[in-house]
């Protein structure tokens, strides 16, 4: 089997410099993008889905549903064997209903070889700046067809997970500015809290415990108190001023939607993020 590269899009080494800023190809956070892989499997019925980043050698492994023995973080070399690479050279999907019977592609060694999912859908992950920089894929062992709607649908699936790239990079971006604006709010809401203090704010606000506090500071705020068990929390205070310093996030949760419902939530998702 040849172990040749895939072919490469015009735009790479752009392309690659916008994966390395989302900071996900060697600290991948697949809870952020699970749920997209559940809703293709759910709405095609294909029996696997996974999302993938490229780097300049390998495809890398964000998310996946229906594949034993998948670990986040993975990586695959970009060789030509690599199915998924092929979809970063087009904007458009490129859709298989039966890889083994495409005359177009009995070159490819996978499918030559009859080791190719017979059905496969790969969607390209395109961002604000028209790269590819990923894609979401479809697989089946037996043939399938993918009908106009589900074809919409998955698009604006990989709308949604371009929208999150894009944030990533940008909350990447700003997060020294984050942090130093967090540090100026804490310090303003009372200017003897220490660095000591901050840290074991910022523990609690990530729901982290702390055997010890370093100082009766935050007690005496009010940030913090102790409870029965002696275990320290945020008080009311403590959660407004973590608001404030806006060190609150939301993960989506992995759900099973079908038909209308899976369309009407895409349109939120894609609505909210946008």
């Amino acid at each position: 089997m040849s172990n040749g590269l895939a072919p490469r899009p015009a735009n790479e080494e752009r392309r690659v410099q916008a994966v390395v800023k989302t900071g996900l190809v060697d600290s991948p956070n697949p809870d952020f993008f699970q749920v997209y892989c559940d809703l293709a499997s759910d709405i095609t019925g294909f029996s696997m889905a996974t999302f993938s980043l490229f780097d300049g050698e390998m495809q890398c492994g964000m998310a996946a549903t229906g594949r034993d023995g998948w670990e986040a973080g993975g990586k695959t070399e970009r060789t030509e064997t690599n199915l998924c690479s092929y979809v970063l050279l087009d904007k458009e999907p490129l859709l298989f209903s039966d890889s083994w019977s495409e005359p177009d592609w009995q070159w490819h060694p996978m499918i030559k070889a009859r080791k190719a999912p017979r059905a496969y859908a790969g969607f390209p992950v395109i961002n604000k700046d028209n790269y590819a920089l990923g894609t979401l894929c479809m697989m089946n062992m037996e043939p399938m067809t993918l009908s106009e709607e589900q074809i919409v649908m998955i698009k604006k699936i990989t709308q949604n997970l371009a929208l999150l790239l894009d944030i990533q990079t940008e909350q990447k971006e700003i997060t020294s500015h984050k942090i130093l604006d967090a540090l100026k709010g804490f310090q303003a809401y009372d200017s003897s809290l220490t660095m000591e203090d901050f840290t074991a704010f910022i523990t609690l606000c990530s729901d982290m415990p702390i055997a010890d506090i370093p100082s009766t500071s935050l007690l005496d705020s009010g940030l913090i108190f102790r409870g029965e068990s002696g275990a320290f929390s945020l008080s009311a205070g403590g959660r407004s001023l973590q608001g404030e310093m806006k060190l609150q996030a939301k993960v989506m949760k992995k759900f099973k939607v079908e038909g209308d419902a899976a369309e009407s939530l895409l349109n939120e998702m894609l609505t909210e993020l946008s």
